[in-house]
């Protein structure tokens, strides 16, 4: 009885102020406009109304997260990123035999290389995620890559 009541008063409620709070759903018609998240009924035959597919309308972006190069100092310019395998440093001066450390997403030491004599290091050992990679010497930034 006490629910009858409250749900009655809700619903009076709801008739006064002429607006609901809560998206219920709706049903799907050949003229609705729907919004991104909005809870919609696609019926499965027109003649009924009580049955029919639940859904969400979502937007779906596809962005490729790429940097052809990206500096880490001046000077000093890092690609491809993500990787493969190779990462490539350019710079002025030779990089070859300095030491970085790569951690992966939570902080974990992953590996320690040194860049080899074609200022490169290999990552094919490494599986697909995000890394930082942090060098040694202090005057070159710290800077994540993402391995495929």
């Amino acid at each position: 009885m006490k629910k009858t009541i409250l749900f009655l008063f809700v619903l009076f409620i709801n008739h006064i102020n002429g607006q609901s709070t809560l998206n219920s759903g709706s049903m799907i018609t050949s003229n609705s406009m729907i919004t991104i998240g909005e809870i919609v009924v696609n019926p499965e035959n027109t003649s009924q109304s009580s049955s029919g597919i639940i859904g969400v309308l979502a937007q779906i972006n596809q962005q490729t997260l790429e940097v052809s190069q990206f500096d880490i100092a001046e000077n000093v310019t890092v690609y491809p990123n993500p990787t493969v395998a190779k990462l490539f440093f350019k710079s002025q001066k030779n990089l070859s035999n300095e030491k970085i450390v790569i951690y992966n997403e939570t902080g974990q030491l992953i590996s320690e290389k040194i860049i080899d004599t074609s200022n490169s290091i290999d990552l094919y050992e490494l599986s697909s995620g995000i890394y930082l990679i942090q060098f040694s010497n202090k005057q070159l930034k710290s800077f994540k890559i993402i391995k495929k």
